[in-house]
Order: structure tokens, then C-alpha cells, then sequence
């Protein structure tokens, strides 16, 4: 099942998401540990075009108890950067097809 994630970053909190943001890149590269594949990943940006935000993913996962453990077990969310996350069931219908692994 696909799952997007929409995680928001808190006001002002750049210095904090820069200082883990090695670690936020490793917990995605393993995510296989968590049994959750990540289909894509990015970082949401200000209308600059530039300064982040927040981060969206694409997850591939079971179920949702399995990207609710991922979310929560990310370096971001540990230390605190974002606000607010909301993780929705995604139903594509569009685009290249991704085939489901899980």
C-alpha cells in the first residue's frame, strides 16, 4: 500500500534540521529495517524556492502501524523539527506505476 507522509517543519528551526539532517538521510536509506520501502522523498521549500519547510514521501508499507513507526522513529521527528505530520493512503492513479513490494 502506498502511503504519503507531509511532515511540516516548525518556525525557525533551520539550525536544528540542518544539524540532523545526515542522519534524517541515513533513516531513509534504511528503511528496509523499518519494512517500509520509500518510493520517493523530498524536501518542501518556501516560495524562495530555496529554504525548507518540511518534508513529503511516498511510502510503500503494509500497513500504516508500519509508516506511523518509521515517521516517528525519524531523526527529524526525534529532534523535534516538525510541527505536524499527517500521513494519508495514497491512491495513485496517474504517472509512472509503481509496483508494490510489501
Amino acid at each position: 500500500m502506498l502511503f504519503v507522509v507531509h511532515a511540516l517543519d516548525k518556525k525557525d528551526i533551520l539550525p536544528t534540521r540542518a544539524k540532523h539532517y545526515r542522519d534524517h538521510r541515513i533513516h531513509l536509506d534504511r528503511a528496509e529495517e523499518h519494512a517500509v520501502d520509500v518510493i520517493t522523498a523530498g524536501t518542501l521549500v518556501a516560495d524562495d524556492g530555496e529554504t525548507p519547510v518540511g518534508s513529503i514521501f511516498v511510502i510503500d508499507a503494509v500497513d500504516r502501524a508500519a509508516v506511523d513507526a518509521f515517521t516517528r522513529s525519524d531523526p527529524y521527528h526525534l529532534n523535534g523539527v516538525w510541527e505536524r505530520v499527517a500521513i494519508h493512503r495514497y491512491n495513485k492513479k496517474r504517472g509512472t506505476p509503481i509496483p508494490s513490494r510489501r
